[in-house]
This record gives structure tokens, C-alpha cells and sequence, in this order.
């Protein structure tokens, strides 16, 4: 009898410690159809062959996502791929929220339990963002990808997300480890090495000499509070364990007689966990002065920023892994000078899942060199510039923006051209994303009225509304850009639009050329006519609306450049009309006559 009731007790023990149990050891996710109708299709392609059609409701169980597609499986046998924008995805456990511990160096340990006594299961620097899955007391128990964990309340700070997992990588970041950072370029400052053995626990520290003292101040405290961060955590929680370990290389690099940087990356092992930490210095060997990461864009910070949005949407489906990670300002603290372009160090789980690593993105320098505020020739050399003795048109595409858009700047980022943008006011929200982009592509975004209504029909106070609610609306969503140019909508103007023009600033771009793509909605009547319109200082009339014209773009750029034109936007075409350009004035090209072939 005490055997079958011994039996009963661990029986209904381990029942009710089987759902904690099966969530430690198991992340699931499932999805519910949010759509009238979703295809399951054999392949993550909208061109596939569908198995089935579900209705509105339909729950599935998802086993991957991209961020694109979902792997899901129906039932216990049907499996194929769903648009993950038509399933609500949730996780198989509570999501209370999102949370991170403060970025300060420190080592941030998982306990099995909600107490200081309890054992450490997982290890990582702090600063990652962790999901909150569980209150108890004074502890959060949260989530670091598949790992669970309790950490104390007072380290974490809330941060705001959506809940939505997966994630996609791109070839444009890699992964930094130690084991890579051996291999470095060292062409900057002497070499040092310490290496020493305590008990089980050995490091080696490799770092640069600059012969700059505040570089060298920075290095040596940085080394010395890193090595007593790592010790103590081993001695407090694993004295004993075997094959404990930190290790640190750099790359120190010369980009030019005036301007140095130095990387230095660290990796602290123990048992089966990794913890990375990072110090990067920027530096003007002119000066003796550190450039801190953020002010190596002041020229144009907001334009540095919609470049590193661009790059890190291609690197991620956002949100990612339950949390928007949206770059901020935050994201330049390590950036660091390289010889291609600013290296930007993305330390592991800060902004990116932690399982991606600390990740670099290089933000090259053809891109972001006019964003610089540094008086190196380096960098200049990689900067694009515009010979006013040399041919030059600028496009322009009106009534976008629109999902044609991408193609366009994706070609004239290819072939480092620029164009102009005449955006309708009332389609700016929805295309944030796609505004940002221009942007950071050094492309114009002009306006092209709130509502494209025929300005010479309204009053003056009609005109200032709809260009104004269009000026605020991308200002809004881009951060703060400033318009310059109006492409009234069917060229129209008169008197009173140019008077509010000159008030507010603007100049009023007709065009040259109209290639009718808006009629013809044919690619190759569409190319041809901007092959034959084009010669020095025309604009052109284009519209971002149609696959045609996308299709026709995407054969005329390389063909225009291999033919000696410089692409550029209205504004930088009007910055060498000899008597400048005016507000309130109209300007369908500049004449070779009116041109400054000098700059």
C-alpha cells in the first residue's frame, strides 16, 4: 500500500512539474490565420503549388519562420509554408513584456530559481534584451532565446516591442570572435601581450600601444576592469571548474596620417557559456583626442541613421525575436573606423538575437562619407562628387511613394546615382520605411502636394495647407527632413503658388522631358524616351507608380552612366546655376549657358 501510494505521490509530482519542465526544455510557437483565406503552399514561394486553402481562424503549429514564410505543420502529417504576415503568432508560454539590464560590463547570470542562492544556468553580457515571462517577489523569470532563466527586478529596465519571432541573416555582417580577431589587420601602435595561468583559470590580453595617452588610459582601464570582471564571476560561481578562460585581440588600423582606430574584442569562457565584450576608439593622432562613435556622422547624423535603419533591415525581419530593434543612436556606440567604410560592432543580444553573435555591419563609406564630419582625405576619396564639367540629368518621380519604389532606389544605389522624389503627402505614412531609405541613399524627397490637387485652382491659404501638411508629415516620419523643391501636380503654376513657394522656401521643378510612362505604361517607350531626352542639365519626368517604369529605370541608369552622365537630385542640378536656385522660381533644366562649369 505504501508503494502504490509512494508510486501515486511522484506521479502527480511530476504532472504538475511537467508543464514547467516542457517549457524549460521546449520553445513552441503557434499561429492563428488572420486572413479570410490563407494558402498552404509546397514551397515558401507565392508561385507554389498550393496543398490546401484555410479559413480565418485555422490555429497551426509554426516550426520556422524567416520573418517571410512559416514552416508550419496542420494535424500530426501536414506540413508546408504560410505568408507569416497573415498568422498571429504567439509562443507557448506568457509574454509579460521586454526588459533589458544596463550595458556597464557587468556579466549577467540566469538562476534556475527566484533567489540569490539559486544556480546559474545560462551566462551573457548584460545589456541584452531579455522577454518577460513570469513575476515572483522581487524576480523576473525571462527568456533568452531558448534559454530560461530568473534575474532580480531592480537590474532590469522595461523597453517597449511587438511580440513576433524570427529572423533572417545577410551577407552583408559577419560574425566577430576572437578566434578571427587573432588574424586582424595590426598596422597601427606597438604590440603587447600578458598571459598568465591562476589555477584553472588562465587569460591572455593582446592589446596596441597608440603612444596617444587618453587612447592608452582608455585601453589599459578597459583591460584591467574586464580581467577583474571575469575573475570574479569565475571565483564566486565556478572556482574550480576546468578550462575557464579570457581571451582578447584586437585590429588597430591606420586609415590615414591624421586618423587611427582600434578595436579590442574579448571572450571569457566557461563551462559550455560565452561572454563578449567590446571596446572600439576612434582617433585623431593630430589632436591626441578619442572620436566617440555617435560623432563620427555630425555632419548628418539623421542620414547616417536612415542608412543603418536600411542595413539592418536587410539584416533582420523586424520586429525580431519578440522586440523591435529599431536603430537608435545607441546602436553607434561601438563604431569604429575601417578602411572600407565605418565597421558598426552590434555586441551579442543587444540588438540583435543573441544567437546571431556579436555581429559587424560595415556602413561603406561611398554611403555615409558625406554623413562624416572628418577632414580625411580617405575618407573624401571614397565620397561621391559631382564634375560640373561634365554632363548631368536629374529624374524625378512623382505620385509615390509606392511598392515600385524599392527597385528603383535599389538600382540607383547599384550604379551611386541619386534622383528626386515628388512624394503625395497622404501616402508618406505608409511608406516610412521606403522614405527613410531614399534618404539614406542621398536622394531628394520633394513634394508633390498633400492630395495632388491642381494648385492654381486653390487660394493662397489652399496652397500653404497642402504643401504644409506635407512638409510636416515627412518631417514626422523621416525625423526631421526639410523639403526644398515642389513638383506642382500637371506642371501647373501661376502667380500666388510662386509668391507661397518663395515665403516657404521652395523652388518649383517642372521638367524638360516627359517620358508619358504614365500613358504608355511601357517599358521600352518609357527607356527610349529618356534615352533620346537626355543631354546636360535636363530634368526628367518619371513616376514611381508602375512596374513599367521600375522595368525601364533598371536598363536606363547603367546606360545613362555608362554614357557619361552624372545622376543627380534637382537641388544638387540647381547648385550650379550661376545665379543659384531661388524659391519661387520655375526650373525645367539649366541651361549650359547658366551653368557654373567650375565648383
Amino acid at each position: 500500500m505504501k508503494r502504490l501510494f509512494a508510486w501515486l505521490l511522484a506521479a502527480v509530482l511530476f504532472c504538475l512539474l511537467l508543464p514547467v519542465i516542457g517549457q524549460a526544455e521546449e520553445i513552441t510557437y503557434t499561429g492563428v490565420v488572420n486572413t479570410k483565406s490563407l494558402h498552404l503552399r509546397k514551397e515558401p514561394n507565392a508561385s507554389a503549388k498550393v496543398l490546401n486553402t484555410y479559413a480565418r481562424g485555422k490555429e497551426v503549429t509554426i516550426l520556422e519562420n524567416d520573418g517571410t514564410w512559416c514552416l508550419v505543420q496542420i494535424g500530426t502529417k501536414t506540413t508546408g509554408y504560410m505568408m507569416s504576415q497573415y498568422l498571429d503568432i504567439k509562443a507557448n508560454y506568457e509574454h509579460l513584456g521586454w526588459g533589458r539590464t544596463p550595458d556597464d560590463g557587468t556579466v549577467l547570470n540566469l538562476r534556475s530559481g527566484a533567489g540569490s542562492g539559486a544556480s546559474v544556468v545560462y551566462k551573457t553580457m548584460s545589456g541584452a534584451a531579455l522577454e518577460l515571462v513570469q513575476e515572483q517577489g522581487a524576480w523576473y523569470r525571462v527568456r533568452l532565446e531558448e534559454k530560461f532563466g530568473w534575474v532580480e527586478k531592480s537590474r532590469v529596465t522595461l523597453i517597449s516591442g511587438d511580440f513576433s519571432p524570427g529572423y533572417t541573416t545577410d551577407d552583408h555582417t559577419e560574425e566577430i570572435t576572437a578566434a578571427r580577431m587573432a588574424s586582424a589587420t595590426r598596422n597601427y601602435g606597438s604590440a603587447s601581450t600578458v598571459s598568465r595561468s591562476e589555477g584553472d583559470f588562465t587569460y591572455s590580453i593582446s592589446y596596441p600601444v597608440t603612444g596617444i595617452t587618453a587612447a592608452d588610459e582608455r585601453i589599459r582601464a578597459w583591460t584591467n576592469e574586464t580581467l577583474k570582471t571575469f575573475q570574479d564571476d569565475y571565483n564566486e560561481f565556478h572556482q574550480g571548474t576546468p578550462g575557464a578562460s579570457y581571451t582578447v585581440e584586437y585590429q588597430s588600423l591606420s586609415i590615414d596620417s591624421r586618423y587611427k582606430s582600434v578595436l579590442l574584442f574579448g571572450e571569457y569562457r566557461v563551462k559550455d557559456w560565452t561572454c563578449e565584450t567590446l571596446l572600439t576608439l576612434n582617433l585623431d593622432a593630430t589632436t591626441g583626442q578619442i572620436i566617440e562613435g555617435a560623432d563620427l556622422f555630425s555632419a548628418d547624423p539623421m542620414r547616417a541613421m536612415f542608412c543603418l535603419d536600411g542595413l539592418a533591415a536587410k539584416l533582420m525581419s523586424q520586429p525580431t525575436d519578440g522586440y523591435a530593434a529599431v536603430p537608435d543612436a545607441s546602436w553607434l556606440k561601438y563604431a569604429v573606423l575601417g578602411r572600407e567604410g565605418v565597421q558598426l560592432l552590434l555586441p551579442a543580444g543587444q540588438y540583435l538575437p543573441l544567437g546571431m553573435g556579436t555581429r559587424q555591419i560595415l556602413m561603406r563609406y561611398n554611403l555615409i562619407g558625406e554623413c562624416m564630419g572628418l577632414d580625411s582625405e580617405s575618407i573624401r576619396s571614397n565620397i561621391r562628387t559631382i564634375d560640373p564639367s561634365q554632363p548631368m540629368i536629374a529624374l524625378t518621380f512623382d505620385d509615390g511613394p509606392s511598392d515600385e519604389t524599392d527597385r528603383i532606389l535599389n538600382v540607383l544605389a547599384e550604379y551611386d546615382a541619386r534622383a528626386t522624389f515628388c512624394v503625395i503627402g497622404n501616402k508618406v505614412e505608409s511608406y516610412a520605411g521606403v522614405l527613410k531609405r531614399t534618404i539614406a541613399g542621398g536622394n531628394e524627397i520633394a513634394s508633390h502636394t498633400w492630395n495632388h490637387r491642381k494648385l492654381t485652382t486653390l487660394s493662397a491659404s489652399g496652397i500653404r495647407s497642402q504643401l504644409e501638411r506635407t512638409n510636416d508629415i515627412v518631417a514626422q516620419v523621416t525625423g526631421g527632413y526639410q523639403i526644398k523643391v515642389l513638383r506642382p501636380p500637371y506642371g501647373s503654376f501661376n502667380k500666388t503658388l510662386r509668391s507661397v513657394c518663395a515665403d516657404m522656401g521652395l523652388v518649383i521643378a517642372e521638367w524638360e522631358i516627359d517620358t508619358l510612362d504614365w500613358n504608355n505604361r511601357n517599358a521600352n517607350k518609357t527607356y527610349n524616351n529618356i534615352m533620346k531626352g537626355a543631354r546636360d542639365g535636363v530634368i526628367i519626368l518619371c513616376h514611381d507608380l508602375y512596374k513599367t517604369t521600375a522595368d525601364a529605370v533598371e536598363r536606363a541608369i547603367p546606360d545613362l552612366v555608362n554614357k557619361g552622365f552624372q545622376l543627380v537630385t534637382v537641388s544638387e542640378l540647381l547648385s550650379f546655376h550661376k545665379d543659384g536656385a531661388q524659391p519661387g522660381t520655375v526650373y525645367a533644366r539649366v541651361d549650359p549657358e547658366n551653368k557654373i562649369t567650375e565648383k
